[in-house]
């Protein structure tokens, strides 16, 4: 894919919103929405995991689209591209149960601890919580949300991913009740 015409947050959202639009609103497109937006936002090649070190490299490296950092909220900014990261957890948020899920972050961060000499990231951790956060909801409320969860949550100017509308706690206080 050619580099956005439009940079920053404001072309990821609208890179999502087109790419959620060309699936239809039922599990089958949401599953085939998240495999696509992890392989252009991401690199995450599902067909090349039979190879771990070449998966691995791929999800390490630069995707086939970078937006930059504008508009991002500063907090989950640490590279020029969050936007690979954020998209990385939000594809393993909604294919994993939510210890496991947790648990790859964990250990992503803490093998990027090592491999970066010893340079903790909490912006990666806030942007991997999203992350997680929103690849659950996308798997209970269908993929259309996600333009709007990435603008609520992500932008500098958003209400923040950690503070949730009402709308989101009672999305919340549904998730705890069913599991």
């Amino acid at each position: 894919m050619p580099e956005p015409t439009t940079a920053g947050l404001p072309g990821f959202i609208t890179a999502t919103s087109s790419l959620a639009a060309r699936f239809p609103l039922t599990s089958n497109g949401t599953r085939r929405f998240v495999l696509a937006f992890g392989e252009e936002m991401a690199y995450i090649r599902v067909q090349d995991a039979w190879n771990p070190w070449r998966f691995l490299r791929q999800m390490e490296g630069n995707p086939p689209t970078r937006w930059g950092t504008d508009g991002f909220k500063r907090g989950l900014v640490d590279d020029r591209n969050p936007a690979r990261h954020y998209t990385a957890f939000v594809f393993v948020g909604f294919w994993l149960p939510l210890w496991m899920a947790l648990l790859v972050l964990w250990l992503w961060e803490v093998a990027g601890f090592v491999r970066y000499g010893f340079r903790w990231s909490q912006a990666d951790m806030r942007s991997g919580y999203a992350g997680l956060w929103h690849g659950r909801l996308v798997r209970r409320y269908g993929h259309t949300i996600l333009p709007s969860l990435i603008a609520r949550d992500l932008a500098e100017s958003g209400r923040g991913w950690s503070r949730l509308s009402d709308n989101g706690v009672k999305a919340v206080e549904k998730e705890k009740r069913d599991g």
